[in-house]
Order: C-alpha cells, then structure tokens, then sequence
C-alpha cells in the first residue's frame, strides 16, 4: 500500500492488516465499486484492536474516508470475540476520482463480511445515535422489537441470528453510543431457539392497537417479510 494517499489523513500511521489478523478475510473483498482495505491502528485500553475499511477503486486510489471504523478483539472464549463498528459512511471520496455512494445494500454485503469474520458464539456491535440510524433509534423507543428494525432487520439477514441486545444507555467515553449488538448462535439449538422467540415478539408487536403511526407502520411491514424467513429457519 505504499504511494497510496493512506498519507494523506488520520490514518496515516495505521498499518496495512496482517495475514494472520482475521480482518484480513475482508481485505481485497467487493463492496460498492471497488475492494475493501483494512488498516489496523493502536489497540484500545482493553486490549481490542482499532481498524479502518477503506475502498480502493479500480484505478488502485484509496478513499480519503473509510467506509466503516471500529474495534476487533478476540480471545480464547466465544464471548471475547468480537467486532464494534463506531461509524459507516453513505459515501466516500477520491482524491481524483468521482464519489462512491455506499448503498444500504452494500452496508448489508459489508454486515455479511463480517458475519464470517465473527466465530460463532462471537458478537457485532453496530451504533445507532448516527443520523442514518436514527430510524431505528425511534423505532427502538417506541417498543419495536430489534428483529423488526431497519439495523436489526439488516443484521439478520447478512447472517446474524435473531437473537439482540440492544445498549440503549450511552455512558459516554466507558461505552460509547448507543449499538445494537447481533450475535452468531452458538449452536443450531440457540438458532432455533432465538427464531421461535423472535417469532413471539414479532406476533404480539402486530397485535399492538397504536401501529397507525408511519415508524410503526414500516416496522410491521419488515416483520411481515421477516415471518416467513423465521418459520422457515
């Protein structure tokens, strides 16, 4: 990656992600109309490792701006393994080339890269105080059960189980925005498991009286589409 413009902004002295690192699966994958590249900068003051995704386009130019930023830890048990995305971006420049919208289907294929990177019994936690989530941030206030979000709804079908916490109490500088976090099930058991329970709540969310409202009215419609996709397994 040497000559490219890594130089020219904040992660300049972040380095290009090792081989052995398990974020290099995501390095050199299609997304948008380019392939993504991985930096790895400092580790946090809890041992997790900083990363950025950048886009390279088909002229080898990295975007100034990194499509996704966030943390990676991993560990000897499931629960240590996982990834907190802080921040994604609905658009990245060039330094001499057009910019490249990031579509939410392609945030959805980007979810999905990560469902592979993530080992099972492994977490992904994604913010939702940014303005592009702030659907999802009112739909969460109003009692919409997480499967039936816009984040959630996308998270599910990249490959998460249906199964969320939702850390709906930022603390700041401790933890952060607020993020719903998506896990991989540990076993074919807890994917079923959490099917059947997310079925109850989608069920009794349709037999709310108060669904007039528009929020509630797409969160009904993402429930009816994710039904079928539930009983199924």
């Amino acid at each position: 990656m040497e000559g490219t413009e890594t130089t020219a902004y904040q992660y300049r002295s972040w380095t290009a992600v090792e081989p052995e690192h398990p974020l290099a699966a995501l390095d050199g994958e299609r997304l948008a109309s380019g392939r993504l590249r991985v930096l790895l900068g400092p580790r946090s003051r809890f041992g997790a490792r900083y990363f950025a995704a950048l886009l390279e386009n088909d002229s080898g130019e990295l975007s100034r701006e990194p499509i996704a930023t966030g943390l990676h830890n991993s560990g000897p048990l499931p629960t240590y393994n996982w990834i907190e995305l802080a921040e994604t971006r609905e658009s990245v420049s060039f330094p001499t080339a057009d910019a490249v919208q990031i579509a939410p289907a392609e945030i959805e294929n980007l979810f999905r890269l990560l469902a592979r990177v993530v080992p099972v019994g492994g977490h992904l936690m994604v913010e939702y105080d940014s303005p592009q989530r702030a659907e999802t941030a009112r739909a969460l206030v109003h009692g919409v059960p997480a499967i039936a979000t816009p984040l959630g709804e996308m998270l599910f079908r990249a490959g998460f189980g249906a199964h969320f916490k939702d850390w709906q109490i930022a603390e700041g500088g401790s933890e952060g925005p607020r993020k719903l976090q998506a896990y991989r099930p540990p076993s074919e058991a807890d994917a079923a498991r959490w099917r059947s329970g997310a079925l109850q709540q989608l069920e009794s969310f349709k037999q709310r009286p108060d669904l007039s409202s528009g929020l509630l009215r797409a969160a009904l419609a993402r429930a009816d589409a994710l039904l079928p996709l539930l009983r199924e397994g």
